[in-house]
């Protein structure tokens, strides 16, 4: 780890924990508890309400005011904050990594992202997007549940290495009309307005969310020649997207409709295409349309869910051919339909016994790739097809004593396309004292290969219709121990076994890409999680995680993948319930690039400001990210001329809020 690194951690470290011991003098502080501050029930371990301790996983919550106060402004941000988490980014999409896993150019289809239980991973690619192109605006968001570990045992496919579910906001959050805006840099505007209201036993919320980015101006030394601008990329970053989100409830009846469209410029010449031309973007749109009925009664939950999704994706891709005179303009884009729904009961037998059963159905009926040169025109590929899914799943919790819960489930999912897949989950928790849970977990999941990978084909990829799922076993030890009053520890060890990984390979016979089960990846790990909370509104967090992740063939660490995680946080309140301060900062030890070299380790701190209550109805925020303006990059993918991606420096954004 590089002195300064060492330093900034150190800094911060001291700022934690100096600001702990002053406020832990504070006189009230002493009628504080982690059972009123940090118990926080969780859902989506096990598709219902139970303490964190109970929970057959490791779970981690994000907070609405956790976000507030950190200044975070994507769902990126937030997975960036969560120990064992770290976000690449590629001037166009951010990818999520989990403990020592993010592949360079995957699509964040080894996680499983949810709103509200209701899957979001797209049906041609799998994708699920974290960044200015997700589909919910951070302030709508009530908290964020991440479980780590395989979880197909109740959600199949694409909860491989996590579930995130991000809960939105209830009409009754907000106090009739909210409008908010924000200015930051790079010519970044943000604009949003939401209403909340009660009609008798209905309560609506709407909320629409714009926001536009100039970008940045980027010299690449790849392309340092005067007939690609001498390496300078200028007006070819910016990012722009429009959302929207609407809720009705009624009773025990929830209707949701949710929507996001973005149009984003590419800087770096990824894909072969001409260098610094505003031509080559990529437009994506989701829709989601989600309908629920919950039926609790005292020893019953019945819940009945129908949905239907629609997504699109345009590439527009400029790239030139030394036997034509011009430039020919690629159109590469897919659209993607699919409907389904699904049926949940949970029993309670007596006092020892909860049994979750459910059923789910999904028809993928559109699934239409196409990559066509528009002029002279020359398709490449004009693929239509459509796909359906069934599965049934178990979980029963059984409490063999007052101490001891022992978790026991499993899922069956059957795909027209290839088949089936099987995966159990089991979890012994042991519960000595009401502060202390011990849990020892097994799981398996899969990740069924992606419609793109399967039968996408270009002039520089072939398809591969011979894919079969990807699988990993996972065995983890957990310790979760509360300390004293205000502190929280959690401890884990895990080892992963991943089997029959799609990668994206050279095929030597043509040079062409193609995606092949080749990987057999091996992953061992320790995350060491500490939260502090006080009523006074201080509060803090501290994780750190050593990971080793291999390619078991090879015995090399796999690209992307940093050995060392740590992360450090702290919120301290400066006028009590009005002005908050925090500091955020995370170091990210070195990584292997595709060519074989690397990245250099590297901190980052960021500092926010929080005004509360600044007047009756007014709400002010300022960030700093990268307060040093620290250098780093995140390794390329393989569209990348560039070894590794340069990242941003120091960055601001000031946020006024008008609530009436």
């Amino acid at each position: 780890m590089p002195m300064r690194s060492v330093c900034l951690v150190a800094v911060v470290a001291c700022l934690l924990f100096n600001s702990v011991a002053v406020f832990a003098q504070t006189p009230d502080l002493s009628h504080a508890s982690l059972e009123e501050l940090m118990n926080i029930k969780v859902y989506s371990a096990s598709k219902y309400q139970q303490s964190s301790q109970a929970a057959p996983s490791l779970v981690t919550v994000v907070t609405a005011d956790e976000i507030r106060k950190y200044g975070y402004r994507t769902l990126a941000d937030i997975l960036r904050s969560v120990g064992g988490f770290y976000i690449t980014y590629d001037r166009n999409y951010s990818y999520v990594g989990v403990r020592g896993f993010n592949r360079p150019g995957d699509y964040n289809t080894r996680i499983l992202l949810l709103i509200d239980g209701h899957r979001l991973n797209e049906s041609v690619y799998g994708s699920s997007y974290v960044g200015s192109e997700a589909l919910l605006d951070v302030d709508l968001i009530d908290r964020v549940e991440v479980i780590r570990g395989p979880t197909s045992s109740l959600y199949g496919t694409n909860a491989f290495f996590a579930v995130v579910n991000v809960i939105p906001k209830r009409a009754a959050q907000f106090e009739n009309v909210e409008l908010s805006t924000s200015l930051g840099s790079f010519g970044s505007y943000q604009g949003r307005a939401t209403y909340g209201g009660n009609f008798g036993k209905a309560n609506l919320l709407l909320s629409g969310t714009y926001y536009t980015s100039s970008g940045q101006d980027f010299f690449f030394p790849e392309y340092n020649h005067p007939a690609t601008n001498n390496g300078i990329a200028h007006n070819t970053d910016d990012d722009r997207s429009r959302s929207f989100y609407g809720q009705l409830a009624f009773g025990n009846f929830t209707l949701r409709g949710a929507m996001v469209s973005r149009e984003k410029g590419i800087p770096t010449g990824a894909f072969g295409t001409v260098f610094n031309n505003p031509a080559n973007r990529t437009f994506e749109s989701l829709r989601s349309f989600d309908a629920q009925y919950r039926v609790p009664k005292s020893r019953w939950d019945i819940t009945l869910r129908g949905f239907h999704d629609l997504y699109s994706y345009d590439g527009r891709y400029l790239w030139s051919d030394p036997t034509l005179p011009d430039p020919i303009l690629n159109i590469d884009g897919c659209r993607g339909e699919w409907w389904g729904g699904e049926g949940r009961v949970t029993h309670q037998f007596k006092a020892h016994n909860k049994v979750t059963a459910g059923v789910e159905l999904r028809d993928d009926r559109r699934e239409y790739q196409i990559s066509y040169d528009l002029q002279p025109y020359w398709s490449y590929l004009d693929d239509h097809r459509s796909s359906s899914i069934w599965a049934l799943y178990a979980q029963d919790e059984i409490s063999l004593s007052p101490k001891l819960l022992l978790n026991l489930g499993f899922r069956h999912d059957q795909y027209s396309t290839f088949g089936g897949s099987t995966n159990p989950r089991g979890a012994l928790i042991y519960q000595p004292y009401s502060s202390t849970a011990v849990k020892l977990l097994y799981g398996t999941a899969f990740r069924a290969p992606s419609t793109y990978e399967l039968y996408y084909r270009s002039f520089v990829i072939k398809n591969n219709p011979d894919l079969v799922p990807e699988t990993i076993r996972t065995f983890e030890l957990v310790l979760e121990q509360k300390l004293e009053r205000h502190f929280q520890l959690a401890i884990s060890g895990y080892d992963n076994n991943i089997q029959k990984l799609i990668s994206q390979t050279i095929d030597p016979t043509d040079g062409r890409s193609i995606f092949r089960n080749l990987g057999k990846v091996k992953s061992k790990g320790l995350e060491f999680e500490l939260t502090a909370k006080w009523l006074s509104g201080l509060e803090g967090r501290a994780s750190y995680n050593l990971q080793h992740t291999t390619d078991r063939a090879t015995g090399e660490v796999l690209t992307n993948s940093p050995l060392h995680l740590a992360k450090l946080g702290v919120i301290v309140p400066v006028v009590s319930n009005k002005f908050f301060a925090s500091l955020d900062s995370w170091y990210m030890s070195r990584r292997r690039t595709l060519s074989g070299s690397s990245v250099g380790g590297f901190a980052v701190l960021n500092a926010s400001l929080l005004s509360r209550n600044l007047g009756r109805h007014t709400e002010l925020s300022a960030g700093v990210y990268n307060l040093f303006d620290k250098s780093y990059a995140d390794p390329g993918a393989e569209e990348h001329v560039q070894d590794a991606l340069r990242q941003n420096g120091r960055n601001f954004r000031v946020k006024l809020t008008f609530r009436f």
